[in-house]
């Protein structure tokens, strides 16, 4: 079953550069405390499939996620190899890359304050989208209620 997310509205007021911006920067920044609260440690690695304690190894050489799902070798190591693709210096450059996108958006909102239109919009709303149903969404739609 794939996630539905609610569709995006049709508003006689497009959100501006400004808007964009503000809220891109404080969900990036949300982001980045979780993940410094999370992980000091900024590398791992996958110990080997079969090794005596199969899972993600931080830089001490310790096993600190063991990865036993009960699903069968290949998804043990699929869920391993997850777990190491999202380790801290990756997301943390990943955040990084949308800080330029905020400054870039905030630049534009001094140059003219005009509504996003073209392909910077489209790549803002793509890292804005895990968000849609946040409540300061630029283009948030409340949920219908009884």
């Amino acid at each position: 079953m794939t996630e539905q997310r609610p569709e995006r509205p049709t508003t006689e007021k497009e959100a501006t550069a400004a808007e964009w911006a503000a809220f891109l920067e404080a969900r990036v920044k949300e982001e980045l405390e979780a993940a410094d609260a999370l992980s000091p440690h900024g590398w791992w690695e996958l110990t080997e499939p079969g090794a005596r304690r199969f899972g993600v190894r931080g830089m001490g050489g310790r096993v600190f996620a063991p990865i036993l799902t009960g699903s069968g070798h290949f998804l043990d190591q699929a869920t391993a190899l997850h777990i190491a693709r999202n380790q801290p210096h990756r997301t943390h450059g990943d955040h990084v890359g949308k800080l330029m996108l905020v400054n870039l958006l905030k630049l534009q909102a001094a140059e003219d304050g005009a509504p996003l239109a073209g392909a910077l919009l489209m790549i803002v709303r793509q890292f804005c989208d895990p968000f849609l149903d946040h409540p300061q969404h630029p283009e948030y739609v409340p949920p219908e209620g009884p």
